[in-house]
């Protein structure tokens, strides 16, 4: 292992030594099929984690010492090794052979190190960029949807301006082309708006109290509604407008984000209606009042569930109704 960390040392800036060392330790922490299996009181986890935070620190720390790379050479030169990197952090991120609670408990930075030198990576790569090249797209939307998951007290701890740019990012890739990125999005957004709702909600029942990490996200997020009322209309605009190839994954975030912006969903719901002719407006009216049918202001598995069968009744309502229409809706009155 040391002589693969000082081969990334010396020659970070050659693809073709770095590309193999980085792909070699990507595949070495890679669960597949659940291989790596280590006793509980073993070590060997946390020490395997060690060894890939200190791999992805030496490369990412060097690699943006690079400076401004010409754009025809900038995939080759830097943007596969990101791209592995990621795909690294998020193997060894969700391989469930690690403690993470340890490098908190024993001062360890080593997660923290490899988290940080994340954001410092995806700073560095303009978001056109992460859709453009299809392996950095899908390995960056594939490890946020994982840091979104295990790892949202890190999210919610951020900068604004790195908040911001993980939400556009995920904004843009609701849209992709790839089914992949589009349900990772997904995913990576219902975590967000999950753990919105939930301090939301506990910040309406306690005294306020010093600022903390979530209570900070939470600013941001209060701070700046247009991006999650954009991100309620890419959605709603998806699911009626557009051929829906994951319409669950799609259904997942949407309730959250109609309980985060009721009114503005109230407002996006009547300029539907009103663009509608005359005898078709009852019907879409009605369309959206059996989708919110039965369901209680909560995120629970349950209202989930009721909801993402509502949705399905509603689009298929909606599709019926659109049909018999000569006026449809411009799906750009629903974005602005």
């Amino acid at each position: 292992m040391p002589i693969l960390q000082r081969a990334i040392e010396l020659w970070y800036h050659d693809p073709a030594c770095t590309t193999p060392v980085l792909k070699l330790m990507a595949e070495l922490v890679h669960n597949r099929s659940q291989r790596l299996q280590f006793d509980v009181s073993s070590p060997n986890g946390i020490l395997l984690f060690r060894e890939t935070s200190k791999m992805i620190t030496t490369y990412g720390n060097r690699i943006l010492t690079l400076g401004e790379v010409p754009k025809d050479q900038v995939y080759g030169v830097k943007l596969k090794g990101v791209s592995v990197c990621f795909a690294m952090l998020k193997a060894v991120l969700s391989g469930n052979y690690v403690n993470f609670g340890v490098f908190r408990l024993y001062g360890d930075d080593a997660l923290d190190n490899a988290l940080q030198t994340f954001i410092k990576l995806l700073l560095s790569i303009p978001h056109s960029d992460l859709l453009d090249y299809p392996k950095l797209s899908q390995s960056f939307y594939s490890l946020l949807e994982v840091l979104t998951q295990d790892h949202m007290n890190f999210i919610a701890s951020l900068e604004p301006h790195v908040v911001m740019y993980i939400l556009s990012s995920i904004s843009e890739g609701l849209t992709a082309l790839d089914t992949m990125v589009c349900t990772g999005c997904c995913s990576s957004l219902d975590h967000i708006v999950t753990y919105l709702f939930k301090q939301l909600s506990r910040s309406t029942k306690k005294r306020p109290a010093p600022m903390a990490s979530d209570d900070r996200f939470l600013h941001i997020m209060q701070q700046h509604p247009e991006m999650i009322q954009q991100m309620l209309s890419t959605v709603l605009n998806i699911i009626i407008f557009e051929d829906c190839r994951n319409q669950w994954s799609m259904s997942r975030p949407l309730l959250g984000l109609i309980l985060l912006n009721e009114k503005y969903f109230a407002d996006l719901r009547n300029s539907i209606v009103n663009s509608q002719p005359p005898e078709k407006q009852q019907a879409m009216h009605l369309c959206f009042e059996n989708l919110m049918e039965g369901i209680e202001r909560n995120l629970l598995t349950k209202n989930r569930d009721r909801f993402t069968q509502n949705l399905s009744v509603f689009r298929r309502e909606v599709n019926d109704s659109m049909k018999n229409s000569t006026y449809g809706v411009n799906s750009n009155d629903m974005m602005s």
